[in-house]
C-alpha cells in the first residue's frame, strides 16, 4: 500500500494533466470557432449570391472579409473577395471587379491555390475583354496556362470562353461568335446551369451588333431573353432587355425601344436594386477602410517599437544596421498602404459620381415612362408636414419620413452637395442646405444620419476634403495656390481646422498627401 503523501501527489499530478488537456482543448476550439465564423459568413453570402439576393450578399461578404482578415483566415478572405468581384461583374463595374480579383489572385498564388487562381484569371480575362484592353487580355490569356477548374466540363467550357474573350479583345468578332457558340452548345449539352448558356447567347448577340449585323444581333438578344426568363437568370435577362432597347432605339423603332426599356428598368430594380447598390458599395468601402486602418496601425506600432529597440542597442553597430534596414522596409510598406488608401478614396469619389448619374438616369426613365413619379415641391412639403404631425406627444420620434420621402430628400441633398461652389462657401450650413432642398434642419439632419451613419458636420467635411484632395493632386492648381489658400477656398476659416479634418479622413497631413500623389504618378 502506497504512503498517503505519495498517493496524494499522484492524484494532484493527474489533476494538473487533466486541467492542461482541457485548457489546450478550449484554446483549439476557440481558434477553430473563429475560422468557422468567417467560413459560415462566406457560405451565407454565397447562398445569397446564388439566390440573386445581391444586396444581401454584398453586406454579408463585406463582414466575412473583415472577420477573415481579423482571424487570418486566408481561404475565407479569398472566397469573399472573389464573390464580391463576381457581383461587380453583374453590375458591369469591371474596373472594380478587377481590383478585387487582383488582390485575391496575389493571395491565391502565395498560398498555391491553383483552383482559385484559374477561376480568377478567367474572370479577369473577361473584364479586360469587356473593357477593350487587348494587351492586358492577351497577357492574362498567356498566364492562364493549364486550367484547374475542378472538373472536365468546366475546363472545356472555360477553354471556349477564354478563346472567345481573347477574340473579343482583339475585335475579331467572327472568331468570338464561333467560340461563344461552342461554349453555349457545350453548356447546354452537358447540363450546366442555364445562366452559362444564357450569358453566351447575349454575348453572341453583342458580337453581331459590334460587327454591324443588327438582324442577327436582334435574333440572339431575343433568344437570350426567352431562355433567361425560363431559367430565371437575372443577369442575362436584364442585359438582353437593355441591349434590345438600345438596338431598337438605333433603328428608330421607338415603341419597341420603350417597351424593352421598361422591362430593363423593371428587372433592374427587381434583381439588382440599383438604389440600394450605392449604400452597399459604401459599406464594403468602409470594411476596406477598416482593414487599411488596422494594417497601418500595426505597421506604425512596429515602426515605433523598432525605433525604441534601435535607441536601446545603438552601441551594437551590426545590429543597428540590421534594424535600420528593417525599419526602412516597414516604412516602405506603410507608404505603400497609404498610397493604396489614396487610390481607394479617389476611386470611391469617381464611383459615387458615376453611381449618382446612373441613379438619376433610372429615376428620369421611370418618370418619363410611367408619368407617375413627378412630385413637385408643394406636394413634398405637404407630405413632410403630415409626417411632422405624426410625431408622438411624449417626444419619442419614430421614422420621421417614409422611404419614398427620404429617397427624394436624399437625392436633393446629393445634388446640392455635388456643387463644390456651394459647399465650399464658409457660410454654408445645415440650415442653408435645408432651405436649398425645401425642407427643414430636422429632416435633413435625420436623413443624413439615417442613410450614412454620420452627422451633417462630418458629412460636409468629407465633401470639402474630397474637393481639396482633388485640387492638391492637381499640379497646376497647387502651383497657383498654397495649401492654406486651398483650405480657405474649400470653406475652412483656419488652416489648423483644415489640417485636422484632412488628417482625420486621409490619415496624413495635406503636405504628405501632395508628396505621395506626386510619387504615385510614377509608381502606379
Amino acid at each position: 500500500m502506497l504512503p498517503l503523501h505519495i498517493f496524494y501527489k499522484k492524484i494532484m499530478m493527474k489533476r494538473y494533466i487533466l486541467l492542461l488537456l482541457l485548457s489546450l482543448l478550449q484554446i483549439s476550439l476557440y481558434a477553430t470557432s473563429k475560422h468557422l465564423s468567417a467560413d459560415s459568413l462566406v457560405a451565407i453570402g454565397y447562398n445569397y449570391y446564388k439566390e440573386e439576393r445581391y444586396m444581401d450578399a454584398l453586406e454579408v461578404l463585406g463582414k466575412a472579409m473583415d472577420f477573415a482578415d481579423r482571424t487570418n483566415n486566408e481561404k475565407a478572405f479569398m472566397e469573399a473577395l472573389s464573390i464580391i468581384g463576381n457581383t461587380y461583374i453583374l453590375f458591369e463595374d469591371y474596373d472594380q471587379a478587377l481590383r478585387y480579383y487582383t488582390i485575391c489572385l496575389e493571395k491565391a498564388q502565395t498560398n498555391r491555390n491553383y483552383f482559385m487562381a484559374s477561376k480568377l484569371k478567367c474572370n479577369m480575362l473577361q473584364c479586360y475583354a469587356m473593357l477593350g484592353k487587348q494587351k492586358e487580355a492577351e497577357d492574362c490569356y498567356k498566364s492562364i496556362g493549364t486550367l484547374h477548374m475542378g472538373d472536365a466540363n468546366a475546363n472545356r467550357f472555360y477553354t471556349y470562353l477564354n478563346q472567345a474573350m481573347l477574340s473579343m479583345a482583339r475585335k475579331y468578332y467572327k472568331g468570338a461568335v464561333f467560340f461563344h457558340t461552342q461554349a453555349m452548345k457545350y453548356a447546354i449539352a452537358h447540363g450546366m446551369p442555364r445562366v452559362y448558356a444564357a450569358a453566351e447567347m447575349g454575348q453572341i448577340g453583342s458580337m453581331y451588333e459590334e460587327n454591324g449585323d443588327m438582324e442577327q444581333a436582334e435574333k440572339w438578344y431575343l433568344k437570350c431573353k426567352d431562355y433567361a426568363e425560363k431559367g430565371h437568370c437575372a443577369g442575362p435577362l436584364t442585359s438582353a432587355c437593355e441591349r434590345l432597347a438600345s438596338l431598337y432605339r438605333k433603328q428608330g423603332k421607338n415603341d419597341l425601344s420603350v417597351q424593352y426599356n421598361k422591362l430593363f428598368v423593371q428587372y433592374s430594380d427587381s434583381f439588382f436594386q440599383q438604389k440600394e447598390f450605392n449604400s452597399k458599395r459604401s459599406l464594403i468601402s468602409n470594411y476596406e477602410k477598416q482593414l487599411s486602418d488596422r494594417r497601418i496601425s500595426l505597421l506604425q506600432n512596429k515602426n515605433t517599437m523598432l525605433i525604441w529597440v534601435v535607441a536601446v542597442i545603438a552601441t551594437l553597430l551590426l545590429v543597428l544596421i540590421f534594424l535600420f534596414v528593417y525599419i526602412y522596409k516597414v516604412n516602405r510598406k506603410l507608404v505603400y498602404t497609404q498610397r493604396l488608401l489614396i487610390k481607394k478614396h479617389q476611386e470611391h469619389s469617381h464611383q459615387l459620381e458615376v453611381q449618382n448619374e446612373i441613379f438619376a438616369s433610372i429615376e428620369n426613365t421611370q418618370m418619363e415612362n410611367t408619368g407617375k413619379e413627378r412630385v413637385d415641391t408643394d406636394t413634398a412639403s405637404a407630405e413632410l408636414s403630415v409626417v411632422q404631425e405624426s410625431v408622438t406627444a411624449d417626444g419619442q420620434d419614430g421614422e420621421l419620413l417614409t422611404k419614398k420621402q427620404a429617397d427624394m430628400l436624399l437625392m436633393s441633398i446629393a445634388h446640392v452637395m455635388e456643387d463644390s461652389a456651394t459647399i465650399c462657401n464658409p457660410d454654408f450650413s445645415l440650415s442653408a442646405l435645408a432651405q436649398m432642398v425645401n425642407s427643414n434642419t430636422k429632416y435633413v439632419s435625420w436623413v443624413i444620419n439615417k442613410s450614412y451613419g454620420k452627422n451633417f458636420k462630418t458629412y460636409l467635411n468629407e465633401y470639402r476634403i474630397r474637393t481639396a484632395s482633388q485640387w492638391l493632386a492637381n499640379g497646376d492648381m497647387l502651383g497657383a495656390m498654397t495649401i492654406a489658400g486651398i483650405a480657405e477656398r474649400v470653406g475652412y476659416k483656419s488652416p489648423a481646422s483644415f489640417h485636422q479634418a484632412f488628417k482625420k479622413i486621409y490619415g496624413m497631413t495635406p503636405a504628405a498627401y501632395v508628396k505621395l500623389t506626386k510619387e504615385k504618378q510614377t509608381d502606379f
